[in-house]
């Protein structure tokens, strides 16, 4: 057998990892605390790495660690403290991929942007792929497709914590708030790990940095002033203010390096694009009225821009596992809003706790479901109903996914019972109320 490498974790990353590096004829072993289901244990059997629940006492090759393992990890400290470094998962990838690489971070909005960034490039008439934290293991672009002339990846703070040397040619930090503490217990390191991107570039290199970033981000690149990218105005799309339209605002000043379409082509697929399913969703659903599933949203800066993005009365829906966020930050923007409050989930008696003074509405329901019929008792069909829970889904879901299938599922039921006509069914009641 060839030099033993180990993989940590058994996931979609530990997969391609495994399969990559068995197509460069290495073997070994892929290790994690539970036993993955059978079919994925035999897939890594079949490429040469089959799974073990503990770390060998011997590493002979190198070591990769998947997203899921932080680097405070026991076994990943214990590889340290043996001299072993560990790469991660895309940073292996990376390695192998042949082509311009832009690399795209953030607290929010990293997925729409990298699909908007594969539709700009394209349009510019450039060969594109996306991969990593998208859902795709910059692995299995390595084996499967490494030619391009971008490779834009989406890479996350657990992915960027344990980057060894990644360089890319061109780093955008879309926007640096709280979100995940409760894997890195601080603001100061989950900021620590966003900036890794630009730790290891060159003066070849080019990054666009948010101004307010929480630490300090040594980097040789060449910086890029996003403000200075003038941005077509795209009235009526959600890019047409708040931080939707900051982000492409990064996006493009650090596009222009790699190549981007005419100002014409760019308004077009901007129009065009559409967002990923559960990010700021609009469902079209007759009989609901505006109806926003935004139930990736699983931090309180992201309902804070998805509430910014919309005018008027708005009914929002929030609650599930929080991660430790100070809910008090939302009362300000709740003061000067006239926002109703439906809550539901391990966070809602907290929730209540810190907004009951500031919101128009306030109040607990047992599910998702109570909080969709007490919000469509209270609504017409002009005020939008936004679905933006800012906690993670684990207390109640399998995923934020599984979550927002549930919303739109609701959704559809209530239009289907009682749907919403003009005209606004709180005005014909304030009507017969006074006559």
């Amino acid at each position: 057998m060839s030099t033993s490498w180990l993989i940590l974790g058994c996931g979609d990353s530990g997969l391609a990892a495994a399969r990559l590096l068995a197509f460069e004829g290495r073997r070994g072993w892929t290790a994690s605390e539970t036993a993955p289901l059978a079919g994925r244990r035999k897939a890594l059997e079949d490429v040469g790495f089959p799974w073990r629940k503990d770390v060998p006492e011997e590493v002979a090759g190198g070591v990769v660690v998947s997203p899921g393992f932080a680097i405070d990890h026991p076994w990943v400290v214990q590889l340290r403290q043996r001299g072993v470094d560990p790469v991660p998962e895309f940073e292996l990838g990376a390695a192998r991929l042949r082509g311009r690489q832009v690399a795209v971070t953030g607290s929010l909005g990293k997925t729409s942007m990298v699909m908007l960034a594969e539709r700009l490039l394209s349009e510019a008439g450039r060969v594109v792929r996306i991969s990593g934290n998208i859902g795709i293991p910059v692995c299995e672009v390595a084996l499967e497709a490494p030619q391009a002339d971008v490779h834009v990846l989406e890479l996350s703070s657990f992915q960027l914590e344990a980057a060894r040397a990644y360089r890319p040619d061109v780093g955008i930090c879309l926007n640096v708030v709280p979100n995940h503490l409760d894997r890195h217990g601080s603001m100061e390191r989950y900021a620590g790990a966003k900036a890794r991107l630009f730790q290891f570039q060159t003066p070849e290199d080019a990054a666009v940095i948010p101004d307010a970033f929480p630490v300090a981000v040594p980097t040789a690149a060449r910086r890029i002033d996003a403000h200075e990218v003038a941005v077509p105005r795209l009235e009526g799309t959600p890019f047409a203010a708040g931080p939707l339209r900051e982000n492409l605002r990064c996006l493009l000043a650090g596009l222009e390096n790699v190549g981007l379409p005419g100002e014409d082509g760019i308004e077009r697929v901007v129009r065009a694009f559409r967002f990923p399913p559960h990010r700021m969703t609009r469902l079209e659903v007759p009989g609901a009225g505006i109806v926003i599933d935004d139930s990736k949203s699983t931090c309180l800066s992201a309902t804070r821009a998805a509430l910014e993005s919309l005018p008027g009365t708005v009914h929002l829906i929030v609650g599930g596992l929080d991660k430790g966020e100070d809910f008090t930050a939302l009362n300000e923007l709740f003061r000067h809003r006239e926002v109703r409050l439906y809550l539901t989930g391990a966070s809602a008696e907290a929730m209540r706790h810190a907004w009951r003074d500031v919101a128009t509405v306030c109040e607990i329901h047992a599910d998702l479901g109570g909080c969709v019929k007490a919000a469509w008792a209270r609504r017409d069909c002009v005020e939008p109903l936004l679905f933006s829970p800012g906690c993670a889904s684990f207390d109640q879901y399998p995923d934020y996914k599984a979550r927002g299938t549930h919303f739109q599922r609701l959704v559809a039921e209530r239009a289907a019972d009682e749907p919403l006509t003009e005209p606004p069914r709180r005005k014909r009641h304030e009507q017969s109320e006074s006559s």
